[in-house]
């Protein structure tokens, strides 16, 4: 691993400490407490801590094994759980956090993505990313910081968590209150310079993040009065150093401006975009605006192959089956060298429309897939035509559809199964020579040669 934190956290340039300071403006930033922790907590049979993956906490099927060689497990990651207490919005709280990481400290990577339990019980950053996070050593920090998250854990095992509360979750008046980011503060600091584990697993990139419902809790924590601006590390340095978040579309230009000193990713999906272009912040390399907004054509809200929900049966068109682990690993990566080897991303084209009107719609190649935005192999190299919303259910609404191409047109892309893998795979590699695919992921070209043939096959 290289420098950690646990002899301090690195320096911030004079030139990110005064955009610091102009984005925190009117905050009066202070250290977050230091909450005590117990763990981290044995898992037993007939004790099981909460799985972090959907379900079965909503009337769902329970989680959904993954195939063998995607389970911590083959990659030597251990998953552990902490309970913690202490005190925010002046009342006190027990709740949970997880730290997701390689067994042996000499394999961590020092960066951690830092989410936010989402409603469907799952850690989003840490399932659709943890296959290319594994590989390169990478942590994943899981907060539960509001009570129905925590009544969700009590559901699941009412047993193992039935100490944990957070009292000063609402104000006098009943309304929401900052309790959940101030939860989220005081872990950040923790896990950077006093993790439970120990000094060689402090946090020397520590970014938030998120996916739909958590994307909003992600950016609500950077942009909010009592969020990011509100703290800072010991040494002045921001408490996290860079948000990377996907299936949204924001921030404005002067949301941007104003609240973030930080570099920032979004990753935006199809679903985001399909009703027309917006207009966000422009990508920027400039000190204390550093952005990058990917839209990716085809992309979906949800993924389909891995993060099942009960009522996709009722999803009346087929269901799609996109690449997206591996976009959303693609982030990451792109984070990570942004902040460790000062690398800064590549700025995309965006996607294309028929005009400039609120509702045009999406400008689509011969094959139907969108035009712009950032490519992958699969709208490179296409078998089929991805679109969304599907039809049928409120879940389905946020899946993506997959129409496969009719058998002329396949006929006149590819001879055979063997062709199509080749060109699959020449498109694959450029891709990443690029710098728009993770290299990580190119195992899922035998499995999309597989649904090639099952496709030419069943004409």
């Amino acid at each position: 691993m290289t420098m950690t934190k646990a002899l301090g956290r690195i320096a911030l340039p004079a030139t990110a400490a005064a955009a610091l300071m102009a984005a925190s403006g009117a905050f009066a930033q202070e250290v977050p407490a230091m909450p005590e922790v117990s763990g981290p907590i044995a898992t037993t049979l007939g004790d099981m801590a909460h799985p972090s993956r959907r379900g079965p906490t909503l009337g769902q099927n329970p989680p959904m094994d993954w195939p063998a060689d995607r389970e911590p497990a083959f990659f030597d990651y251990v998953e552990d759980e902490f309970f913690i207490t202490g005190e925010a919005n002046g009342a006190p709280y027990t709740t949970r956090f997880v730290f997701r990481h390689p067994a042996d400290p000499e394999a961590f990577s020092g960066y951690v993505s830092i989410e936010t339990l989402h409603p469907a019980q799952s850690a989003q950053m840490w399932m659709a990313s943890r296959v290319g996070g594994m590989m390169n050593g990478h942590g994943y920090v899981e907060v539960v910081n509001t009570p129905g998250l925590i009544g969700s854990l009590q559901a699941y095992n009412p047993g193992r968590y039935a100490d944990l509360a957070i009292e000063g979750a609402v104000t006098e008046q009943g309304q929401p209150d900052p309790a959940q980011n101030e939860i989220i503060a005081q872990i950040a600091n923790l896990v950077q310079v006093a993790n439970p584990l120990g000094d060689d697993w402090n946090a020397e990139y520590l970014v938030m993040s998120g996916a739909s419902a958590t994307s909003r809790t992600a950016m609500n924590f950077m942009e909010a009065e009592n969020g990011a601006n509100a703290w800072q590390a010991e040494d002045g340095s921001p408490i996290i150093d860079a948000m990377y978040v996907w299936d949204t579309d924001g921030p404005t230009q002067e949301v941007l401006d104003s609240t973030y000193s930080v570099p920032v990713i979004i990753l935006s999906t199809e679903t985001e975009f399909m009703d027309g272009p917006r207009v966000f912040a422009e990508d920027s390399d400039e000190e204390g605006s550093q952005f990058r907004l990917y839209q990716v054509a085809g992309m979906p809200h949800l993924e389909s192959r891995e993060m099942y929900e009960a009522g996709w049966s009722d999803c009346t068109d087929p269901i799609d089956d996109f690449w997206y682990n591996a976009m959303v690993f693609q982030g990451l990566d792109w984070m990570y060298d942004w902040l460790a080897e000062g690398e800064a991303p590549p700025m995309a084209d965006k996607i294309q429309y028929e005009s400039e009107e609120v509702d045009a719609a999406i400008v689509r190649d011969e094959y139907g897939n969108a035009m712009g935005g950032v490519r992958s192999p699969q709208v490179e190299v296409p078998r089929e035509t991805f679109t969304t919303p599907n039809a049928g259910g409120f879940v389905c609404t946020l899946m993506g559809i997959s129409v496969p191409l009719d058998a002329e047109t396949l006929g006149g892309l590819y001879t055979s199964p063997g062709d199509y893998r080749a060109q699959l795979t020449e498109a694959t590699v450029e891709l990443i020579e690029d710098g728009w695919f993770p290299e990580e992921y190119l195992f899922e070209i035998e499995e999309e040669v597989e649904r090639y043939a099952e496709q030419v096959g069943a004409m």
